[in-house]
């Protein structure tokens, strides 16, 4: 009933009663709590290697050395294989690079259009009057 009581609870792996629990990293992709031999077993796969994962788009499992962790601007969890990485930085460099409406190259000054318009990246100055007046 305190602060720091310790309640029995379950491993969610192999689903035995333990009193110490372990907390998995995120990128095992394990349920909290684990027990000991649980989370020795995963954190030895890991970190030798041999631990299998699946890529988070295209669903392909491979090993966890084998993936790549995605960008934070591109607001994916988990990781991604080396192809749909590629694809990913891809159409980020273009998204950042070009006009989301005309495809024209940005300069230095470039805007964000409004969540009501329902584009893709950001816009240049052309397109971004463009759509100001077609909304009014």
């Amino acid at each position: 009933m305190g602060l720091f009581s310790k309640k029995p609870a379950a491993c969610t792996v192999c689903k035995k009663e333990i009193t110490h629990k372990h907390r998995p990293k995120k990128e095992w992709g394990l349920e909290y709590p684990l027990c000991t031999d649980c989370y020795m077993r995963t954190l030895e796969q890991y970190y030798s290697g041999t631990y299998k994962q699946k890529c988070t788009v295209c669903g392909i499992e491979q090993k966890i050395t084998d993936l790549w962790e995605p960008r934070w601007q591109w607001e994916t969890n988990g990781l991604l294989c080396k192809k749909c990485f590629d694809k990913k930085e891809e159409d980020f460099n273009q998204k950042k690079e070009f006009c989301g409406v005309c495809g024209t190259r940005l300069g230095f000054f470039r805007y964000n259009p409004k969540s009501d318009w329902k584009i893709d990246g950001q816009i240049c100055r052309k397109c971004w009057d463009e759509q100001k007046q077609s909304r009014r």
